[in-house]
């Protein structure tokens, strides 16, 4: 620890906190989104499927932010499977509450290995072993070099931050610190709204954890004012889950509102019990006077009294809160009360948002994408009823008709665009080889929605260039494309029931068969009417065009089966 043996400008302090503040900043970012890689796959599937109830909700929540070592990253993936539909607001709620208690094991990390252990005897040696590592094969094992690499220089940061913050080096500097708690209950409130603030500009609470670390180890900052700044920072922390629900459906927006609602209500009860409950109980379990290090130079206890208060705060509130799990969701769907939120009329993205806040867990993305996916062909499917009954009655009036269909078209192709935006961020953060195929599955099968969309607005166009040319298709004609065009229909409602997991390939290739089947016989029986002149050339030929993009339909439909089995299969 560098001795201060002339004042040194307060501007250059000032730079040097923010530097070590940045460096480990930016070590928690490559440490957590590279144990997200790590987790990939498995993280979501125990997301999904342990969350049966509110008890096995709070352990999944502990247990996936203790791994990813960010709650802020547990809660927007919280936000982002409600928004899916994997995750019901309850459960949403149980997997909230234990992210809170998972979140403490960082300032237990910081409290017991930055302060107790010679930070570069394992910081620098993670940093080179890590980096070492980024050069192997094997990308599982590159991406553990990579979350080597982040714990490296998040230690490195907290020993940047340590140094640039100056030891008490006078009475002045005592008493200085001795009037920040002179104001009482007010003194308090002060630093909570200190740490919330801190929170929220940091978009952290682990380096505003660290910070206040810091701060208390260094004696500038008394122990009951640097537990008020965790208590903020508890509150801070919220805000990120809310902008990942920016856009969002109702239920995510929801998910976000407990996050917000639990941790206030938590602070609120903290606040009127600190003194006389919580710290009392914080300094029975552990031993040591928390303000013995304040003059002294020496970390002290303080660090480890500061990370046993936020445990027993998170886990308290959890206690206390976990019976009114239902009264929370009555609470937040009265504050955000159903209503059109832009997500069920059909057109606009409905699953992914309308930003990249949750791009950076691929895993999550391909989940939306995947939904937006199934999105897409019920709006196409939708389209190709719309686009038989305009074909099957051209005497009647459906300019509307028309008009919604055409633009539902161009709403398909800002679908498009979107998703393939979304799936290109996702893809340079690829967790794996089989991410990076799932990735390239469902940009191909965007596309191949996209077209059918096309195809159907081709078949709109013919119906108008046959009846602007004063022909009209026959009573029969009108019947067959009608049967044959709902038969296509069923190919492309049963995409949309494959994407949702309830269908097989078998029945899907069954309806291709029937669809090739009847499309071969209707073109044969056109072309035989034609040659022996039983039916005008111009309506024969509109008839086989709409028969070649009806079944072009069908065929597209089945290739997006076929390419996600085959990619399954790899």
């Amino acid at each position: 620890m560098r001795r201060y043996e002339r004042p040194v400008p307060v501007i250059l302090t000032i730079l040097e906190l923010l530097g070590g503040l940045g460096v480990f900043l930016y070590g928690m970012k490559v440490m957590s989104e590279a144990l997200q890689k790590v987790a990939g796959e498995r993280m979501r599937s125990v997301l999904s499927t342990l969350t049966r109830n509110r008890f096995s909700a709070i352990l999944t929540g502990l247990g996936v932010t203790c791994v990813v070592q960010s709650s802020s990253a547990t809660t927007v993936l919280v936000v982002g499977f409600v928004t899916a539909g994997l995750l019901t607001l309850k459960q949403a709620i149980g997997v909230i509450m234990g992210a809170n208690i998972g979140t403490t094991l960082t300032g237990w990390l910081v409290a017991l290995l930055g302060f107790k252990v010679k930070i570069t005897a394992f910081a620098l040696p993670a940093v080179g072993i890590g980096f070492a590592m980024g050069f192997l094969r094997g990308a599982r094992v590159r991406q553990w070099g990579e979350a080597l690499l982040g714990f490296g220089l998040l230690f490195i940061g907290l020993a940047l931050l340590k140094d640039s913050v100056p030891e008490l080096g006078s009475a002045e500097d005592l008493e200085w610190v001795t009037r920040l708690g002179g104001h009482g209950f007010l003194s308090t409130v002060m630093f909570v709204l200190v740490g919330t603030l801190l929170t929220v500009v940091l978009q952290s609470s682990s380096a505003t954890m660290t910070l206040t670390l810091t701060l208390a180890a260094m004696g500038w900052l008394p122990y009951e004012l640097a537990a008020a700044m965790v208590l903020g920072e508890n509150i801070g922390t919220t805000i990120t889950a809310n902008l990942a629900a920016i856009g969002a459906p109702k239920d995510a927006v929801r998910a976000a509102r407990v996050h917000l609602i639990f941790n206030i209500v938590g602070v609120g009860w903290a606040l009127a019990l600190m003194n006389v409950a919580l710290l009392p109980a914080v300094d029975a379990l552990v031993p040591g006077d928390p303000n013995a290090s304040i003059g002294t130079g020496d970390a002290g206890p303080i660090t480890t009294h500061l990370a046993a208060f936020h445990s027993l705060f998170n886990i308290t509130n959890m206690l206390l809160m976990v019976g009114f799990v239902d009264p929370l969701a009555k609470l937040v769907v009265r504050w955000v009360p159903d209503g059109d939120d832009g997500k069920g009329h059909g057109f606009g993205l409905r699953h992914l948002p309308g930003s990249t806040n949750i791009v950076e867990t691929p895993e999550l993305t391909l989940v939306l994408a995947g939904r937006e996916l199934e999105h897409m062909t019920q709006i196409t499917s939708e389209m190709l009823r719309d686009a038989i009954t305009v074909l099957s009655r051209p005497e009647e009036d459906l300019g509307g008709l028309v008009k919604k269909t055409l633009q539902s078209e161009e709403d398909i192709d800002e679908l498009e665009r979107e998703i393939i935006q979304a799936l290109s961020f996702c893809a340079r953060a690829a967790t794996s080889a089989q991410a990076s195929r799932k990735i390239a599955e469902l940009i191909h099968n965007t596309h191949r929605v996209e077209r059918i969309a096309d195809h159907v607005a081709t078949l709109i166009r013919i119906t108008r260039r046959v009846r602007d040319s004063g022909q009209r298709f026959t009573a029969e004609e009108l019947e067959k494309l009608s049967s044959f065009g709902a038969l296509v229909g069923k190919s492309i409602d049963y995409t949309g029931v494959y994407l949702r997991g309830e269908g097989t390939a078998a029945e899907a290739e069954a309806l291709e068969d029937e669809i090739d089947r009847q499309r071969g016989f209707l073109r044969a029986e056109t072309i035989d009417r034609i040659q022996s002149g039983g039916g005008g050339l111009r309506e024969g030929l509109a008839f086989l065009d709409a028969l070649t993009h009806l079944e072009e339909i069908g065929d597209r439909a089945v290739g997006i089966i076929r390419r996600a089995e085959f990619t399954a299969q790899l």
